[in-house]
């Protein structure tokens, strides 16, 4: 199944500089660069990995179109491909943490 950009769901997600460790802070950049190039979106998506370094900022923003979303839009979005929200951010939680580990090793 192919969709156009426009109508790919966007996920923003801010990652914060300690899910790096302690000195977080030095990699954030580097790390968020290193999972845009390595963490595939799913054909109905796009992400995007940015740093939070503004906690008052959500750490997962959707947005459809160049519209935010809501969580209950965001998942009525997603329901429409028959995805689970909570498992789609589950899944991709896991892929963050594996990133974070390959990030290191290189």
């Amino acid at each position: 199944m192919q969709i156009s950009d426009e109508k790919k769901i966007r996920l923003m997600y801010r990652v914060e500089p300690g899910c790096l460790g302690p000195q977080g802070v030095e990699y954030i950049e580097d790390f968020c660069r290193y999972a845009n190039k390595h963490i595939k979106s799913p054909y109905y998506s796009k992400l995007m990995f940015l740093p939070r370094y503004d906690k008052t900022k959500d750490e997962r923003q959707y947005s459809v179109s160049n519209r935010n979303l809501s969580q209950a839009q965001a998942k009525a979005y997603l329901q429409h491909f028959e995805i689970n929200i909570e498992s789609f951010e589950e899944q991709l939680d896991e892929l963050l943490t594996k990133a974070i580990d390959l990030f290191f090793k290189r």
